[in-house]
């Protein structure tokens, strides 16, 4: 949910100041000759420009006719072929650019392209001292026409001029054409969102009694083990009791057999319960750093010695705190400090690893945020104050004839009766309003009430977007509506790296039809830590969590070494770590073990303790994670080789089909389509030791067509070396969030950031184009990466389809109706990629679907025989006779495959 605001703009309107309108930033550009009106002497050359790129490849960078008329910079390469960290196509700018650590920079450019086959165009600032990026790493896709492209950064590390390297590159063919780079200090830095109002109010908290139930509120912690996330949901209830401030508070219980258990695969798996619960406003309140602010609550306890924290939590999870005692009877306790940041949210409850209680209640009641150094007597932020709010935290709706229902909760803390209108509005996945409702209400003196609307958006399924508005209040909720029937099939096309560390969020997914999981936890090093027996407990606390929530688990052997078994050199260790404690854990298990028999009897062991009876359908066994061309595993720094991972490969191959004649087995290098050791692995016989081909893919937006010949080039080698064998993409980057925590919007690392769609609408319609011309090839499982959360208002798309609470973002039912109406496809029977339109044929579990759409922004209409029924891409059927194509994807389904070809190759011109 999206918290109660005063007026309360959306976050694409607070966009940032512009650093030239700031006072106090120099807005000189630190590009040299971004313009490229200087020539370097006796050449077509722009001075201060050049480009670089292995010279197997055929490039040249020349000067050309700009956007306005003058002189651009103009890169095209003519030949490329190869695979290696140097072969691009690059124009870059050495020696001349220098960054401040901790400052933010805006860089912008004109750029437009022609035939890049890769699609897009990255960036980079690097130092060359280390080629380590110093904090500009991003992605984009030009077009035909000119058009201006904006990145923000924060520097991370002081850049000496000379050691810069400002780095535009693309990966293929293609000509990239490139004016006006302009690289300046930015004032303003990252803005986080959304925003609280706190300018005419005493206390800033909204909802602050808990008069209008859980709005507003989640819950937040610390020192939790990974990088996979936070609580992601409320953990306590509103109870009513008598209490400070009206009939309301929030109750925290906290017992050792349902405290929130925490999970994580990776690097050391974690099983880990939830002993410190804090309750955490929703939204950021914007303050000025260096002002006194308080913050106060009243508490009450069910035992003595039980310890809760006050904490005021700024971006990047830095903690400002306070731990106090209440006691058995209702006491109000308060915390006095100075704002370290321009943004804050606070939180309160209950901490058992500080009182070292094995469980406890608390009561948490009229929780202020004020300014000043004491608190001083409670008020609610507003004397009328309402939310809209889903009964129970409840996101995902199953009967589409029913629809959604939402509840109104208002509370009113005057002494006279008031008059509460506000204005329901309900949208859908392509924006458009499908419901509108007014409610007028009358509130008693210092009461609550609670109005159910029931029946909304009734016979719609996909995505929905509901806002509240009374007086200057409001807030929005995310909902989706599913058909049951979609999640039914035994397999699934979709899964994860890495399950979700909450079991309701893998319940949610799987509700949505995703049902595989890649997990990391049965490393060698973990179950066999010493030489002798092999101990699976702490594996099956990940796996064995999965299945039982009737998951499907890709269970992946990562590293083909223990660090008993490995021949890793300490000193090669050491160099290549360059002191980075993780890394010197973890890179002496990427080397080759001692003796390969012993990797062998891990992977029988692995395979016959997960491949019980069965099983067999549940579960998969992949092996190494990216090998060679990453340090995960045999990596080529180290002198490691493709046929070093072949050799390793046929033992495991060989002795998982020996443990369990019925396994499957995934392995590959796990590198995208077009990658050399992808092709070298086919061509060198490493089909022979699989059942399925990994690879994995993290590209920038473009369009989905434009893999179409990666993949055909992919399946007709395979066809070569003795028959094609499915392919299983166990990692793949899309992400998109429409109410992003920050601006610039981050993701994750820089590898992931590229990945990047420009709105949840963007990102669904590729998934499902991307995933028809994928499986017209041979793919059979697309594992998004990765099954990771945030904490409540902070960054948290890296987890793909669930905003915080489990709330949908677009892409989940885009998911979930693709699941349903394609699935798993036993066959494509047909397919067009044609100027104007694409079009895919498969035969399904359930007969025949037909996924279409229209390319290069051209629109037009279908009109197939009334036998086929059409559905848009959330999986409401369209009432035809005649059916508008668009770039949003449709679906068409039919019993027979041959009604759907005709139907597709009779159509004419778009």
């Amino acid at each position: 949910m999206k918290p109660f605001s005063a007026a309360q703009p959306v976050w694409l309107s607070l966009l940032l100041v512009s650093a030239t309108s700031l006072p106090g930033v120099e807005a000189t550009n630190r590009v040299a000759n971004g313009s490229f009106e200087e020539v370097r002497p006796n050449t077509a050359v722009p001075a201060f420009w050049a480009a670089a790129g292995n010279a197997r490849l055929k490039q040249e960078l020349t000067l050309d006719k700009g956007r306005d008329g003058k002189r651009c910079a103009r890169l095209a390469c003519t030949e490329f072929a190869g695979d290696g960290p140097d072969f691009h196509a690059m124009i870059c700018q050495v020696g001349t650019i220098a960054l401040r650590r901790g400052q933010w920079y805006r860089l912008t450019c004109w750029a437009k392209g022609q035939a890049i086959r890769s699609g897009s165009v990255e960036i980079g600032l690097s130092d060359t001292r280390r080629w380590a990026n110093a904090g500009l790493a991003d992605a984009f896709t030009p077009t035909s026409e000119w058009q201006r492209f904006e990145f923000r950064f924060q520097a991370s590390q002081d850049l000496p001029a000379e050691n810069s390297r400002l780095q535009f590159w693309f990966k293929s063919t293609g000509t990239l054409w490139l004016d006006d780079v302009e690289l300046i200090e930015s004032e303003a830095g990252q803005q986080w969102f959304p925003q609280i109002v706190t300018a005419g109010v005493k206390n800033a908290v909204p909802n602050s009694s808990f008069e209008c139930g859980a709005a507003n509120w989640g819950s937040y912690t610390w020192g939790l083990s990974g990088w996979a996330g936070n609580l992601y949901r409320l953990e306590g209830a509103v109870v009513e009791t008598p209490s400070p401030h009206g009939r309301h508070c929030l109750r925290i219980s906290l017992a050792p057999d349902t405290l929130p258990v925490f999970h994580f695969d990776y690097y050391e798996p974690v099983r880990q319960p939830v002993r410190r619960v804090l309750a955490a406003n929703h939204g950021w309140f914007r303050v000025k750093p260096g002002e006194k602010l308080t913050l106060s609550a009243w508490l009450r306890t069910d035992a003595e010695g039980a310890v809760a924290q006050l904490a005021a939590v700024a971006p990047g999870d830095r903690l400002q705190r306070k731990a106090v005692k209440p006691g058995r009877n209702w006491e109000r306790f308060e915390f006095s400090f100075s704002a370290a940041q321009p943004f804050m949210f606070i939180a309160v409850g209950l901490d058992l690893e500080a009182s070292q209680q094995t469980g406890g209640t608390l009561w948490i009641d009229a929780v202020q945020l004020e300014q000043g150094d004491r608190a001083t007597d409670y008020e609610p932020r507003a004397p009328v104050e309402s939310f809209l709010a889903a009964e129970g935290s409840h996101h995902l709706y199953s009967d589409p004839a029913k629809g959604v229902e939402f509840l109104v909760r208002s509370f009113n803390n005057t002494d006279e009766p008031q008059a509460l209108s506000g204005r329901l509005s309900i949208t859908d996945f392509f924006d458009r309003v499908v419901f509108t409702q007014s409610v007028e209400q009358t509130l008693e003196p210092h009461s609550h009430r609670a109005a159910r609307l029931s029946g909304l958006a009734q016979g719609r399924r996909g995505f929905f977007r509901a806002e509240w508005l009374a007086q200057d209040q409001s807030n929005t909720l995310r909902c989706a509506v599913l058909d049951p029937s979609w999640a039914g099939a035994a397999d699934s096309p979709f899964g994860f790296n890495h399950a979700y560390p909450w079991d309701f969020l893998v319940e949610l997914a799987q509700q949505a039809g995703v049902k595989w999981w890649r997990d990391w936890s049965a490393q060698w090093n973990v179950v066999q830590p010493a030489e002798g027996p092999l101990d699976f407990r702490v594996p099956d606390e990940q796996i064995f969590r999965v299945l039982k929530l009737k998951g499907k688990v890709d269970i992946l052997l990562p590293f083909p070494s223990a660090r008993w078994a490995s021949t890793a050199r300490q000193d090669e260790v050491e160099k290549a770590a360059e002191g980075n404690r993780y890394l010197r854990t973890r890179l002496p298990v990427a080397y080759a073990p001692s003796r390969l028999d012993d990797f062998g009897r891990y992977a029988a062991a692995v395979a016959e303790h997960y491949g019980q009876t069965g099983m067999d359908q549940a579960v998969a066994f992949e092996i190494l994670n990216e090998p060679i061309y990453t340090d995960y595993a045999l990596p080529r720094k180290f002198g490691y080789g493709l046929e070093d991972y072949l050799r390793l490969l046929e033992v495991a191959h060989r002795a998982i089909k020996s443990a369990n004649p019925n396994a499957r087995v995934v392995g590959g290098i796990g590198a995208n389509l077009t990658a050399s050791l992808t092709h070298d692995f086919i061509a060198r016989g490493g089909l022979k030791f699989v059942d399925a081909l990994d690879v994995h893919l993290y590209d920038a937006a473009r369009p989905a067509e434009g893999f179409d010949e990666s993949f055909r080039a992919l399946n007709e080698l395979m066809q070569r070396q003795g028959g094609s064998k499915p392919v299983w993409i166990t990692e793949w980057g899309c992400y998109a969030d429409d109410d992003p925590a920050c601006v610039p919007h981050t993701v994750g690392d820089a590898t992931m950031n590229r990945c990047r769609w420009p709105n949840e609408r963007a990102a669904s319609e590729h998934i499902v184009k991307f995933a028809a011309v994928a499986f017209a090839h041979g793919v059979r499982k697309i594992f998004f990466h990765a099954g990771t959360c945030g904490a409540i208002n902070g960054p948290d798309a890296s987890g793909v389809l669930f905003e915080y609470g489990g709330a949908p973002r677009k892409m989940l039912p885009a998911v979930a109706a693709f699941t349903g109406l394609v699935g798993v496809p036993e066959k494509c029977v047909y397919r067009l990629v044609a100027a104007e339109r694409c079009g895919f044929v498969f035969r399904t579990r359930n007969g025949a679907a037909a996924v279409v759409w229209a390319r290069n922004g051209t629109t037009g209409h279908l009109r197939p025989p009334r036998s086929i029924r059409a559905y848009d891409i959330m999986g409401n059927e369209l009432p035809g006779p005649t059916f508008e194509l668009g770039s949003a994807p449709l679906y068409l389904l039919h019993s027979s495959t041959d009604e759907l070809v005709n139907a597709l190759t009779s159509l004419g011109p778009l």
